[in-house]
């Protein structure tokens, strides 16, 4: 679809929502000072409430039949441009880092394993990676490539942003050269630094969980712990700092009421949910791991709730 068309459709019915809501609004303002005074009076506040429904219906018909709204599925074209921008992007953040490790490449051939099995396919994206790792690479022109490749699409750009997080912590620690250059790649792909922010203590929060969850069982010390009831009154011990965790998990400041958590979590699980994942053409292998990731959030969600008694 040209992108003319795709802009005109994301815009078109608001647009003609607000046409709508001025021409009711001069019409009344006419009424108003027309001889029916009395009668131009009670229309033009029944107008207000009319006007607003107006909005809201057609808001919500066009997030309803509008494409530009639901999952896309990027062209072969599209999904080449994003894939190689993403690898020459995470060498450009792990050479941020001073010294390359050999955890920042296993991470980054573990996210080229996920997406090919073809093994000259797997060479390429590895060169395209030590391309964006070169003195002198600019992450300009893949910035913007990729936002024309993805539509600016907001899902694609985060998923992107929180590859280059997990490469940059493949060793346990972002360094600030690596950090200066995350903030540049978020940038120019015209992200919010509070989001890559977000994202960047997400990253930290999982990992942190999925250590709890792996070591369950195994704590020596309860100075660490706080008494929190369980299931049938019973009372059980669950560390502060993983409550914590769970909260950066979902997305939400710590003590957030349930309802911001609730919200929260649907919205993160929609990100990662299959449907719309395969919608957009993403492997089965790269499922897999997102899948990994909901499972994450799904446990964070489930402590909140016994942690809130819900």
């Amino acid at each position: 679809m040209p992108e003319f068309l795709r802009v005109f459709l994301g815009h078109g019915i608001r647009i003609l929502a607000a046409l709508l809501i001025l021409f009711a609004y001069f019409h009344i303002v006419g009424m108003i000072f027309s001889p029916l005074f009395l009668v131009g009076i009670p229309l033009f506040v029944l107008g207000i409430p009319c006007s607003l429904v107006l909005f809201i219906y057609a808001y919500q018909k066009e997030r309803q039949l509008n494409p530009w709204y639901g999952p896309r599925k990027l062209t072969a074209e599209e999904r080449r441009v994003l894939q190689t921008g993403t690898f020459r992007l995470a060498g450009y953040v792990a050479a941020g880092e001073g010294k390359i490790s050999s955890e920042h490449i296993a991470k980054v051939n573990e996210y080229i394993s996920a997406l090919t099995s073809d093994s000259a396919m797997k060479a390429e994206l590895f060169q395209e990676f030590e391309k964006g790792k070169a003195e002198g690479y600019d992450p300009v022109a893949d910035c913007k490539a990729i936002r024309t490749a993805v539509h600016d699409g907001r899902v694609f750009k985060h998923r992107l942003i929180e590859f280059l997080i997990e490469v940059l912590f493949a060793d346990g620690v972002m360094q600030p050269g690596g950090y200066s250059r995350l903030a540049s790649v978020t940038y120019n792909l015209h992200v919010a630094t509070f989001v890559m922010e977000r994202l960047i203590r997400q990253a930290q929060a999982i990992a942190q969980f999925k250590s709890f969850f792996n070591n369950a069982g195994g704590f020596t010390s309860q100075d660490r712990f706080y008494r929190q009831g369980g299931a049938g009154g019973q009372s059980s011990y669950v560390p502060h700092d993983d409550i914590e965790n769970a909260y950066k998990v979902i997305g939400v400041p710590e003590g957030a009421d349930f309802e911001t958590v609730k919200k929260a979590y649907h919205r993160m699980m929609r990100k990662y949910h299959p449907d719309r994942l395969q919608a957009q053409g993403v492997s089965e292998e790269m499922m897999r791991a997102y899948t990994e990731k909901a499972q994450n959030i799904q446990r964070a969600y489930d402590l909140l709730k016994k942690h809130l008694n819900k």
